[in-house]
Protein backbone atom coordinates (compact mmCIF):
# COMPACT_ATOMS: atom_id res chain seq x y z
CA UNK A 1 0.00 0.00 0.00
CA UNK A 2 1.49 3.58 -1.22
CA UNK A 3 1.66 6.32 1.54
CA UNK A 4 -0.32 9.14 1.27
CA UNK A 5 1.74 12.24 0.45
CA UNK A 6 2.43 14.79 3.10
CA UNK A 7 1.72 18.31 2.09
CA UNK A 8 4.29 20.16 4.36
CA UNK A 9 7.50 18.42 2.51
CA UNK A 10 9.29 18.25 -0.90
CA UNK A 11 9.72 21.61 -2.94
CA UNK A 12 9.09 22.96 -6.37
CA UNK A 13 12.53 22.09 -7.40
CA UNK A 14 12.61 18.49 -6.27
CA UNK A 15 9.11 17.82 -7.72
CA UNK A 16 7.80 17.55 -4.18
CA UNK A 17 4.38 18.15 -3.32
CA UNK A 18 3.10 20.31 -0.95
CA UNK A 19 2.72 24.11 0.12
CA UNK A 20 5.98 23.60 2.20
CA UNK A 21 8.82 23.80 -0.12
CA UNK A 22 10.10 27.06 -1.35
CA UNK A 23 9.61 27.91 -4.98
CA UNK A 24 13.27 28.21 -7.02
CA UNK A 25 15.15 31.37 -5.66
CA UNK A 26 14.11 31.59 -2.35
CA UNK A 27 16.40 31.01 0.68
CA UNK A 28 19.64 28.67 0.55
CA UNK A 29 22.23 29.39 -1.96
CA UNK A 30 21.60 31.00 -5.20
CA UNK A 31 22.32 28.61 -7.97
CA UNK A 32 25.31 29.22 -9.95
CA UNK A 33 24.92 31.67 -13.54
CA UNK A 34 26.10 35.04 -14.47
CA UNK A 35 26.74 37.52 -12.07
CA UNK A 36 24.82 40.65 -13.49
CA UNK A 37 22.79 41.39 -16.81
CA UNK A 38 20.61 37.67 -16.60
CA UNK A 39 17.92 37.29 -14.11
CA UNK A 40 18.63 35.29 -10.92
CA UNK A 41 19.86 31.57 -12.13
CA UNK A 42 21.07 32.06 -15.17
CA UNK A 43 17.56 32.52 -17.39
CA UNK A 44 16.77 34.18 -19.95
CA UNK A 45 13.00 35.75 -20.14
CA UNK A 46 11.13 34.54 -23.57
CA UNK A 47 14.68 33.27 -25.42
CA UNK A 48 16.08 36.51 -25.58
CA UNK A 49 18.45 38.49 -23.31
CA UNK A 50 17.34 42.17 -22.17
CA UNK A 51 17.51 44.90 -24.58
CA UNK A 52 20.29 47.00 -24.33
CA UNK A 53 19.17 50.77 -24.28
CA UNK A 54 22.04 53.35 -25.08
CA UNK A 55 20.05 57.08 -25.67
CA UNK A 56 17.13 58.11 -24.84
CA UNK A 57 13.90 56.08 -24.80
CA UNK A 58 12.48 54.69 -28.32
CA UNK A 59 8.76 55.15 -28.30
CA UNK A 60 6.34 56.17 -25.88
CA UNK A 61 7.36 59.47 -23.79
CA UNK A 62 10.79 61.17 -23.74
CA UNK A 63 12.94 61.37 -20.60
CA UNK A 64 11.47 64.28 -18.58
CA UNK A 65 12.00 67.57 -19.55
CA UNK A 66 13.82 66.45 -23.06
CA UNK A 67 11.87 66.63 -25.92
CA UNK A 68 12.04 62.95 -28.00
CA UNK A 69 13.65 62.51 -31.48
CA UNK A 70 11.33 63.85 -34.36
CA UNK A 71 9.47 65.87 -32.03
CA UNK A 72 9.13 69.62 -33.24
CA UNK A 73 10.08 72.30 -30.96
CA UNK A 74 7.33 75.47 -30.18
CA UNK A 75 8.10 78.18 -31.89
CA UNK A 76 7.07 81.43 -29.97
CA UNK A 77 4.03 82.91 -29.96
CA UNK A 78 3.41 86.34 -32.24
CA UNK A 79 3.10 89.15 -29.65
CA UNK A 80 -0.54 90.15 -29.18
CA UNK A 81 -2.06 93.13 -31.07
CA UNK A 82 -4.65 95.37 -29.46
CA UNK A 83 -7.23 94.44 -31.47
CA UNK A 84 -6.45 90.93 -30.25
CA UNK A 85 -6.53 91.89 -26.50
CA UNK A 86 -10.01 93.40 -28.01
CA UNK A 87 -11.42 90.46 -29.39
CA UNK A 88 -10.17 88.27 -26.29
CA UNK A 89 -11.52 90.99 -23.92
CA UNK A 90 -15.18 90.86 -26.00
CA UNK A 91 -15.28 86.91 -25.87
CA UNK A 92 -14.36 86.57 -21.67
CA UNK A 93 -17.12 89.27 -21.13
CA UNK A 94 -19.81 87.93 -23.68
CA UNK A 95 -19.08 84.45 -21.40
CA UNK A 96 -19.52 86.29 -18.27
CA UNK A 97 -23.27 87.21 -19.58
CA UNK A 98 -23.88 83.87 -19.95
CA UNK A 99 -22.55 82.79 -16.76
CA UNK A 100 -24.03 85.43 -14.69
CA UNK A 101 -28.00 84.89 -16.76
CA UNK A 102 -27.60 80.71 -16.08
CA UNK A 103 -26.67 81.49 -12.24
CA UNK A 104 -29.77 83.68 -12.19
CA UNK A 105 -31.82 80.58 -13.19
CA UNK A 106 -30.25 78.46 -11.40
CA UNK A 107 -30.50 80.30 -7.95
CA UNK A 108 -34.25 80.76 -8.81
CA UNK A 109 -34.65 76.94 -8.94
CA UNK A 110 -33.26 76.89 -5.99
CA UNK A 111 -34.80 79.43 -3.85
CA UNK A 112 -37.98 78.19 -4.92
CA UNK A 113 -36.77 74.57 -3.60
CA UNK A 114 -35.56 75.69 -0.27
CA UNK A 115 -37.95 75.36 2.45
CA UNK A 116 -37.98 78.53 4.16
CA UNK A 117 -40.29 80.88 5.13
CA UNK A 118 -43.71 81.33 3.76
CA UNK A 119 -44.18 81.22 -0.22
CA UNK A 120 -44.98 84.37 -1.11
CA UNK A 121 -41.18 85.05 0.67
CA UNK A 122 -39.73 82.07 -1.36
CA UNK A 123 -41.08 83.50 -4.39
CA UNK A 124 -39.81 87.19 -3.97
CA UNK A 125 -36.25 85.75 -3.30
CA UNK A 126 -36.39 83.43 -5.83
CA UNK A 127 -37.42 86.21 -8.43
CA UNK A 128 -35.16 88.82 -7.34
CA UNK A 129 -32.67 86.18 -7.96
CA UNK A 130 -33.25 85.46 -11.56
CA UNK A 131 -33.98 89.23 -12.22
CA UNK A 132 -29.98 90.13 -10.65
CA UNK A 133 -29.30 87.21 -12.68
CA UNK A 134 -30.55 87.60 -16.00
CA UNK A 135 -30.05 91.67 -15.54
CA UNK A 136 -26.05 91.21 -15.12
CA UNK A 137 -25.80 88.35 -17.71
CA UNK A 138 -27.61 90.98 -20.60
CA UNK A 139 -25.93 93.99 -19.65
CA UNK A 140 -22.31 91.61 -19.86
CA UNK A 141 -23.45 89.90 -22.95
CA UNK A 142 -24.22 93.26 -24.42
CA UNK A 143 -20.88 94.88 -23.49
CA UNK A 144 -19.23 91.59 -25.30
CA UNK A 145 -21.31 92.25 -28.37
CA UNK A 146 -20.15 96.07 -28.70
CA UNK A 147 -16.45 95.68 -27.83
CA UNK A 148 -16.53 92.63 -30.46
CA UNK A 149 -18.20 95.30 -32.81
CA UNK A 150 -14.90 97.55 -32.63
CA UNK A 151 -12.63 95.24 -33.06
CA UNK A 152 -11.61 94.96 -36.94
CA UNK A 153 -12.38 92.11 -39.22
CA UNK A 154 -8.86 89.69 -39.22
CA UNK A 155 -7.94 91.27 -42.79
CA UNK A 156 -7.39 94.81 -41.76
CA UNK A 157 -5.53 94.11 -38.80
Amino acid sequence: MSEPPSYGSGSYETGGQGYGGQPPGYGGQPPAGPPTGQPYGGQQPYGGQYPQQTGPPSGGFPAAGYPGPGTPLPTPAAPRTPADKMALAALIVTIAGYVCAGAGLLAFILLLTVDAGSGTARFANALGALILGIGLGALNFAAGTWLGSKVPPPGQR
